[in-house]
């Protein structure tokens, strides 16, 4: 295999490595953006969405107010005759308690002749004893519309049967902690004594994007995804990490936080980073002028992962929704050294410091492609189109799940809390098969992109 060339080098598409302390022209073809990032390139789209609803809302005012007005008036006849037949359906009820009353008891002329009747074989059809009556009544116009739509199946496929609970019983689950220079040694104490109970943890990256290409020869797909993280985890130092902790369960404590932010040091003019990755950042929220003056140093950070019992640690289960960045930037770092040169290395440090692990995305996108499965597939040109358009996002498995969507979800923290409670509901399944007939449990250890495609 041949080893990527991380010197300025030309590339295809007008791509080029740049050294540190370079803003890079706008790269809009092969780029992926963070979570946040991506929800704030949307924002323009999203307001000419609303603005063109409110057009079509004004347009159709009368229309609604016609709707509207005809809906009182069928709410109140609904109710009237919902009433009415709850008070016949109780005179009914009466009658029959009465009716049973009077034929459950029969005199003594009645049990002697059943007795004889049924002594000499002649048992008649009614004995006396009233039989079960089932009587349908007419419901009301809303009752008759719930249970259409009741009956009428969903054509939407759902991962996980009885998915309608949600994980979220506290409003401390959603509490996040700002960690900086200036608290990062405290909180990673509260990290320390919590872990002896809370043994779960997600983790999710901000960075800037991707922004290197790797040139050569490459042995698979997956050697070539593993070789363009690796050039951008040796090139780039991420802005912040999310972190979130849970025991077994998916419980988390309903006093105080689990769910940390680490903002670390990150000097624009040094760093290296392109226009539109950074007109991203401001927009998202990032104040740069903090990082680069309190910023957490990533180094000390990665050291106090080592102490804080999260790593090294068979018994923690680590979980991620795209693993590949966010173990490559911490292995990068515990190695104190450049990123292995093959994935198989890469694998073997990961499987080091973090004994456990599932990668949300992975399973998410197998289970769709097996729910999507049809017995007569479309032409290889529109399979292609489609799985194009396909984005199998963590918002999207969270939905199907029955997880609300907050705005703090778009943050690192905010990721790493959903991936956390996904896999809480995803973790239910282990009393069911997945749709392709395997267990939760053979996904684990394996990074989407880089185990397994």
């Amino acid at each position: 295999m041949q080893s990527v060339n991380n010197q300025i080098n030309g590339m295809g598409n007008n791509e080029q490595f740049f050294g540190k302390g370079t803003v890079l022209p706008q790269m809009k073809q092969g780029m992926m953006f963070s979570p946040s990032m991506n929800a704030t390139r949307m924002l323009p789209q999203q307001a000419q969405q609303q603005a063109q609803l409110l057009q079509g809302l004004d347009n159709n005012n009368a229309g609604l107010q016609n709707s509207y007005l005809l809906k009182q008036k069928m709410d109140v006849v609904n109710n009237a005759f919902g009433q009415q037949q709850q008070q016949q359906q109780q005179q009914q009820q009466q009658q029959q308690q009465q009716q049973q009353g009077k034929m459950a008891i029969p005199n003594n002329g009645q049990i002697s002749m059943m007795m004889q009747n049924s002594m000499s074989g002649n048992i008649p059809q009614n004995n006396g004893i009233p039989q079960q009556v089932q009587v349908q009544f007419p419901l009301p116009v809303q009752q008759q519309q719930q249970q259409q739509q009741q009956n009428i199946p969903n054509n939407r496929d759902t991962i996980l049967p009885n998915s309608s609970h949600t994980p979220i019983s506290s409003p401390a689950h959603l509490l996040i902690r700002d960690v900086w220079q200036s608290n990062v040694n405290f909180e990673f104490a509260i990290i320390r004594k919590m872990i002896e109970q809370y043994k779960v943890v997600s983790i999710s990256t901000e960075f800037v994007g991707t922004i290197a290409r790797p040139i050569g020869n490459f042995r698979s797909k997956t050697d070539y995804h593993y070789q363009t993280m690796r050039s951008n985890v040796d090139l780039l130092t991420p802005i912040q990490i999310g972190l979130s902790l849970s025991d077994l369960q998916g419980n988390k404590p309903d006093n105080f936080p689990s769910t940390w932010q680490f903002n670390f040091h990150f000097d624009v003019t040094k760093e290296t980073v392109n226009s539109e990755s950074l007109e991203l950042l401001k927009k998202s929220g990032v104040i740069l002028e903090r990082h680069q003056q309190n910023g957490v140093d990533f180094d000390e950070f990665t050291q106090l992962m080592m102490d804080s019992g999260l790593l090294l640690n068979d018994e923690v289960i680590w979980i991620s929704y795209h693993a590949a960045y966010d173990y490559g930037f911490l292995i990068n770092r515990l190695m104190n050294a450049s990123m292995p040169n093959n994935k198989e290395d890469f694998e073997w440090w990961v499987q080091k410091y973090i004994p456990m692990s599932y990668d949300l995305n992975l399973i998410n996108k197998l289970v769709h492609e097996v729910t999507q499965q049809h017995p007569h597939p479309p032409p290889p040109h529109l399979l292609q189109n489609q799985q194009q358009q396909q984005q199998y996002t963590l918002e999207l498995l969270a939905d199907e799940l029955g997880i609300p969507i907050f705005p703090l979800f778009s943050s690192a923290a905010g990721q790493s809390l959903l991936a956390l409670l996904a896999y809480t509901q995803l973790g239910k399944l282990s009393m069911y098969k997945l749709r392709n007939g395997t267990d939760f449990s053979y996904y684990r250890n394996m990074i989407y992109g880089i185990t397994q495609e």
